[in-house]
């Protein structure tokens, strides 16, 4: 019996079943001969479709991230370049404030024969709630007023400054509480008004502005080269008593803030801004053709500049000269400064016109009788020391933009500071130019 013999030629039909027949999406792959594929080389074509499927999500989830994120970018590129658009534009109108004040001060002061003082002689009175005492204002030679030296103001009288469209230049961050020979200061807000291209008008912004005589105070650093008298200083202790005029580091000192590191133990915030109104760097003024550092203007009511006069005089006067009670001297001089002194040429409420007449004036020797100083010697020490106007002036101004949108709301805000001073290129001229001679930036902690 012949066993039959199989043809292997012959190709073999294999029916395919699911590796695990619970997973029905799992088959047999056929070769292009139809023959089965060997167990062990199967193919799961469902897992190759599901992990492409989730390489899509991951990739789509990709895709929309990165396109939310250009967005986010985009939308916050935006808004930087709106806010610096906005800050340029309110530094700009702070810059245009400043450069009206220094326009104003040109004007009305750029002459040597202008009084100048502080807005208290005109009976503003000290104290809380009074923010225009400190205003600067210029007289002519015989005492009648020119101008405030403050945005808004228009003539003699001082306008209301409690309102909305006033604003505060030199606040708690530079004086501290609003108190006495503290008072802070504030002026009127100018707006900006613009116009369309078809005639529509609408407020840009708005800039203030103010200035402040320097001279209404006491000099911490007076060069001995250019001091009226050489050598000598103000006693500036009386008003800060750790601030030595002598100490050697004072004539480093570029600004009033420097003053703080002068003493061994650094002053407090609180001990320069009690004295803003009162104490400077230095003010430069003119005698004739004469350039002199720590000259004092006069015309004045604040009680710590006499108290600094009178320790001043204490400090210079000879040996054997009556001393001068400081407290009595500057509280007699703050509440008698405003009457008229016929005999000084001086009108009520208005300023000193000369050194000389002051020097015999009713004010002056009632002061020297209460706080037991001599009219003679008084003069005698102080005479090369006084002046009735000032060269350097502090000025503060301010900008705003708004939203042009949205007139109600302020978009950015600035606020700048600069020191100016009366120069000359011919000391024999009757006129001179104010130049900036220190300018910074501030911000709202500084006002």
């Amino acid at each position: 019996m012949s066993s039959a013999i199989p043809n292997t030629d012959t190709p073999r039909r294999y029916h395919a079943t699911p590796l695990d027949r619970g997973d029905q999406n799992l088959r047999w792959r056929k070769s292009a001969l139809g023959r089965g594929v060997p167990a062990g080389r199967g193919v799961l074509v469902g897992h190759e479709s599901g992990f492409a499927l989730v390489i899509t999500l991951v990739l789509l989830a990709l895709l929309v991230l990165t396109l939310y994120a250009l967005t986010a970018l985009s939308k916050a590129g935006s808004e930087v370049a709106a806010t610096s658009i906005y800050q340029t534009q309110a530094r700009q109108n702070a810059l245009l404030g400043l450069h009206t004040a220094l326009g104003e001060l040109q004007r009305y002061a750029g002459e040597d024969d202008v009084l100048t003082g502080m807005a208290g002689i005109t009976g503003v009175p000290a104290g809380a709630g009074n923010p225009a005492r400190h205003w600067g204002g210029v007289w002519d030679g015989n005492g009648q007023f020119f101008r405030w030296l403050a945005s808004g103001a228009s003539g003699a009288v001082i306008p209301l400054l409690t309102g909305a469209d006033s604003l505060a230049l030199v606040a708690s961050g530079s004086l501290g509480a609003d108190q006495t020979d503290k008072e802070h200061v504030r002026a009127l807000l100018v707006p900006i008004t613009l116009s369309t291209s078809d005639g529509t008008s609408f407020q840009q912004g708005s800039y203030a502005w103010w200035v402040g005589d320097e001279g209404v105070k006491l000099s911490a650093v007076v060069p001995d080269a250019d001091a009226p008298v050489l050598g000598q200083k103000h006693a500036v202790d009386e008003l800060i008593p750790t601030l030595s005029p002598t100490a050697p580091v004072m004539a480093r000192v570029e600004a009033y803030a420097q003053l703080a590191y002068v003493p061994a133990t650094a002053l407090t915030p609180g001990q320069l801004q009690s004295n803003l109104h009162a104490l400077g760097r230095t003010h430069y003024g003119y005698v004739g053709t004469m350039r002199l550092a720590g000259l004092l203007n006069i015309n004045t009511t604040s009680q710590r500049f006499w108290r600094g006069v009178a320790a001043t005089y204490n400090r210079l006067k000879a040996s054997g000269a009556p001393a001068i009670a400081p407290i009595s001297f500057a509280n007699w001089m703050r509440d008698h400064f405003t009457a008229a002194d016929p005999g000084a040429g001086k009108l009520a409420n208005g300023p000193y016109p000369s050194v000389d007449l002051f020097l015999n004036s009713t004010a002056l020797t009632q002061a020297l009788a209460t706080s037991g100083g001599s009219l003679l010697e008084f003069g005698n020490v102080m005479r090369p020391w006084l002046a009735v106007r000032s060269d350097t002036f502090r000025i503060r101004a301010y900008g705003d933009a708004l939203n042009p949108s949205d007139p109600t709301r302020t978009e950015a805000t600035a606020w700048c500071e600069a020191i100016v001073q009366r120069v000359k290129t011919d000391p024999a001229a009757p006129t001179g130019r104010f130049v900036v001679t220190y300018f910074r930036w501030l911000g709202p902690d500084d006002i």
